[in-house]
């Protein structure tokens, strides 16, 4: 459900129509969802969303004449309420950090199952963000010690996190199973479980990759 109480407004931008008609037809078969524009272009994205106002943009990260990052940073500035998910066959770190770092909501490749694509939507729509877990590893290589700048996010919730937290936090982005960390920080499988958790009501995410992604946002790992 939408902020305002009614259908999921949801907008695309990608260069190719087939990928716009496919996912009109994927939305609009939704009881809780409208299809409600579509864009070719960065100029064509942002006058139209100014326009409709959608709750979700799907923006592709590689439009024919620029950038996803650079549409997303235009279009949250005639609509800051409206939440971006990058949807894409690219897959480089570098684009991926870019695009969290512009704003967006979630980034997921072109390989998702339609009904996790969905699921993703109304996730962002009720506030979280949503790392496709396929490039998690890809994110952390690409952010461990590219941040120059102290994160007062970060800083606030590193306060309420251990240190045994923010390990798990670490292997949960390599993709690591409750087992394998538990191998890891010496603990048992439901240690670590209580942990995660403790973690995601502290960052307000509701599965494990909204837990990623919510850590990445806010500079934790």
């Amino acid at each position: 459900m939408s902020p305002s109480g009614g259908r999921i407004r949801v907008a695309v931008v990608d260069d190719h129509a087939i990928v716009r008609q496919g996912l009109q037809a994927t939305i609009d078969a939704e009881r809780d969802m409208q299809f409600v524009g579509e864009a070719g272009t960065g100029d064509e994205a942002v006058a139209m969303v100014d326009n409709r106002r959608p709750d979700v943009l799907l923006l592709d990260v590689r439009l024919q004449e620029t950038d996803g990052p650079s549409v997303c940073e235009r279009v949250l500035a005639v609509a800051p309420k409206t939440a971006i998910i990058m949807l894409t066959s690219y897959r480089e770190s570098s684009m991926i950090v870019r695009s969290l770092a512009a704003g967006a909501k979630g980034y997921v490749l072109k390989d998702i199952e339609l009904a996790e694509l969905k699921r993703v939507i109304r996730s962002v729509v009720r506030g979280h963000a949503v790392l496709d877990p396929k490039i998690a590893s890809e994110v952390i290589s690409a952010a461990v010690g590219s941040r120059g700048a102290v994160n007062t996010q970060a800083v606030s919730v590193m306060s309420t996190l251990s240190s045994i937290d923010v390990a798990i936090l670490g292997h949960l982005a390599q993709g690591w199973t409750n087992k394998e960390i538990a191998r890891a920080i010496h603990r048992s499988p439901h240690t670590v479980k209580d942990r995660l958790e403790k973690i995601g009501t502290i960052l307000d995410a509701h599965s494990r990759t909204e837990i990623v992604a919510e850590a990445l946002r806010a500079g934790l790992i």
